[in-house]
């Protein structure tokens, strides 16, 4: 009972945490882009350049994040974290300049990598036989975000044409101060898995470097990177490129987050069921599909089915993809190996924002990025075949399992 007391509890900062650190620090920038680039008068190209920035700290720091991590242990790696993406907020809410948003922009993505990692690390080792279930409600934090930044984002720029874009950034660091709070009065670190707990003994970090399926699972990752941040930096600008009015368009954005909240618990759960291989093949061929609808049909329906059928995935796919990236290796070796994916993520994120901006102003608009995602994901699609089922081994206090994926 204490024990599944504590799941919710950390369940639920989890979620507030995703929320912060994914949703408002990296998602939120597409809706905010628009009055953003406005604002600071600015081209696409440079607006990717500031995606790019930011995935940029999150790729340079993820694998550094996991080895402080396992030096300081996670709670003090996340609360460092969650506090540098707290200043990042403030700082972009505060710049005057586009030089000195880059650098702030650069700190969102380091204060991610340092928490998002071994925020899942943290929650997997303490709730290692139910990993799907808790990493699919820790990721539908993604969902409650984009939800309140679809709704906030536009209605504040209406009320306050000039600055509205500022004030976004700006309540984002007070959920975030918030946030820290929570962190540092509820979570703890994990009882540690000594020798004499399991026979188990942890893997050199070049064989988890080399391992096929880790790396196959890797590259999935990085695919998914890529597509989602374009698409996530990028459709609300196409969508009122295509004479979608603005109310239109943050309605569906918020429509995203609602639905989004709910694929990644659900598809987690589906997944500890009946299989991480056949589930993950699912998403990613619905997710697939769903990213070629705008540019077909770049109207309100197309837009409307396109949001509406990601947005049961998409979380989903990523609760998938890092239960999938755990189960190839033994328990103890859970946290490098999902750093090492993560790092594969971060690298497609780093590189999609650069590549869609300047296909957007050189090559086709965001059609031509649109059409990159979905080559990306269908590349993606093609390696999920290859995903071992395997037999995974789960630690509990008192014995050690295996379970099936």
């Amino acid at each position: 009972m204490k024990d599944q007391k504590r799941l919710w509890i950390y369940s639920f900062i989890g979620i507030i945490t995703t929320s912060v650190v994914l949703a408002f620090a990296r998602l939120s920038y597409g809706t905010i882009l628009p009055f953003m680039r406005e604002g600071l008068q600015i081209t696409y190209k440079e607006a990717g350049l500031l995606g790019t920035v930011t995935s940029f700290g999150y790729l340079s720091m993820v694998v550094t994040a996991g080895l402080l991590s396992a030096k300081w242990g996670g709670k003090k790696t996340i609360l460092l974290g969650i506090s540098l993406v707290t200043v990042g907020f403030i700082g972009v809410a505060l710049s005057p300049y586009y030089w000195i948003t880059l650098w702030f922009m650069l700190l969102l993505g380091i204060g991610t990598a340092f928490t998002y990692t071994p925020l899942i690390s943290l929650l997997v080792t303490w709730f290692p036989k139910q990993k799907g279930l808790v990493i699919g409600l820790t990721t539908s934090g993604v969902g409650i975000g984009i939800l309140l930044t679809g709704l906030m984002v536009p209605y504040i720029s209406r009320l306050y044409p000039v600055v509205g874009w500022r004030i976004s950034w700006g309540l984002f660091a007070l959920v975030g101060g918030i946030v820290v709070f929570c962190i540092y009065l509820f979570i703890k670190n994990p009882p540690s898995i000594t020798s004499s707990e399991t026979t188990e003994l942890q893997t050199r970090p070049k064989d988890i470097y080399k391992n096929k399926d880790v790396i196959n699972v890797s590259l999935i990752y990085g695919l998914i990177g890529v597509a989602y941040i374009v698409q996530m930096l990028f459709v609300m600008s196409f969508m009122i490129e295509s004479e979608i009015s603005m109310t239109q368009a943050g309605q569906l954005i918020a429509l995203n987050g609602i639905l989004s909240i709910f694929g990644g618990p659900l598809w987690g759960f589906i997944s500890d069921k009946l299989g991480r291989k056949q589930s993950l093949i699912a998403t990613m061929t619905i997710t697939f599909a769903s990213m070629t609808l705008p540019l077909f049909f770049p109207t309100l329906l197309g837009f409307t089915v396109h949001i509406v059928v990601l947005s049961c995935t998409l979380t989903g796919l990523f609760t998938l993809i890092q239960a999938s990236t755990m189960d190839q290796v033994k328990p103890i070796d859970m946290p490098l190996a999902f750093s090492y994916a993560t790092f594969y993520f971060a690298a497609g994120q780093f590189i999609g924002p650069f590549i869609a901006g300047w296909l957007i102003d050189d090559f086709g608009g965001f059609s031509s990025a649109f059409l990159f995602s979905t080559i990306c994901l269908g590349l993606g699609l093609l390696l999920t075949f290859k995903v071992k089922r395997g037999r995974v081994q789960t630690f509990s206090k008192s014995n050690l399992t295996t379970e099936v994926n």
